[in-house]
């Protein structure tokens, strides 16, 4: 299953995939869905929608990891155009190159900054950077240095701390300050304990939410953070399969779950506060941008 989810002030915004990406907008108020779209297909007739942000002026950007784009949107689904550059070479070397996005997943905005997590395999910018306007900027480099690779990171996040990404093949976070700069590393394995690190967000408190991939059914993990585990027993026994997360400005955050069929939401301290959307309960279809 693919999906991804993102809130900004009342509006959430859960994406799914079924030959063709949905992306869905929430009223958080009215718990209601306010609009509805598909993602545009390529040449082979699909597409998808993956990872999903909310920037300051609304605009949306999706992760299409078929059509080897981010598809960017306005609030009322209408498109705006694309990120990430088009190659026709075969070979991996011309899929690791600056802008070209090979099988994106994950995507985070801030300021005027769009990161995108990429690839299936090790590549050294799989980590790309757009301005909202599509142009490219230059990538974040493994640990900092350009000749490093990234082992397939399914993760990233933004904010005015800086970046966080999940190398998830390696089972660690890279962190990066706000400009880019390589600062430090968090081991998510840790002793005997093996994870595959993907979707996360950052809370203000510098805990690490994150969705762990390694075992049969996706878990969700906090880190705080110096790196330690913070428990969530409570968690462990309604979240099931979690895909995605995202945070509010009331550092509540939203977890989709059950495969992509509902979204709870937690208190800051992440304790459950309630099942917001069954999403099967609800017209996927929507009214329409």
């Amino acid at each position: 299953m693919i999906g991804g989810l993102a809130v900004r002030n009342n509006l959430l915004c859960v994406t799914w995939s079924a030959g063709r990406g949905h992306v869905f907008l929430y009223d958080l108020e009215a718990r209601e869905c306010v609009s509805s779209w598909c993602i545009p297909v390529g040449p082979s007739g699909y597409s998808d929608a993956g990872g999903v942000t909310i920037d300051r002026h609304f605009r949306i950007f999706v992760a299409d990891a078929h059509n080897q784009s981010v598809r960017r949107f306005n609030a009322f689904g209408q498109h705006l155009g694309d990120l990430g550059l088009t190659t026709n070479e075969a070979r991996d070397h011309g899929r690791d190159r600056p802008g070209v996005l090979d099988r994106p997943h994950a995507v985070a905005a801030h300021l005027e900054r769009v990161y995108v997590s990429t690839g299936e395999q090790a590549r050294r910018r799989s980590v790309q950077c757009f301005h909202v306007d599509g142009r490219v900027l230059a990538g974040l480099p493994a640990r900092g240095d350009a000749a490093n690779k990234w082992a397939a990171p399914r993760g990233i996040w933004a904010d005015d701390k800086g970046i966080v990404v999940s190398d998830t093949l390696r089972g660690r976070l890279q962190c990066f300050r706000a400009d880019g700069t390589f600062s430090h590393e968090i081991a998510v394995n840790q002793g005997d304990f093996l994870a595959r690190p993907g979707h996360l967000v950052r809370l203000a408190d510098g805990t690490i939410l994150l969705v762990d991939h390694e075992h049969v059914h996706a878990q969700l993990l906090a880190l705080h953070a110096n790196g330690t585990r913070r428990p969530l027993t409570q968690l462990s026994e309604v979240c099931r399969d979690p895909l995605a997360v995202a945070v509010d400005q009331q550092q509540r955050t939203y977890v989709l779950d059950h495969d992509g069929e509902r979204v709870l939401r937690l208190t800051p301290e992440l304790e459950l506060e309630c099942v917001l959307l069954h999403l099967s309960e609800h017209d996927r279809e929507g009214p329409g941008p």
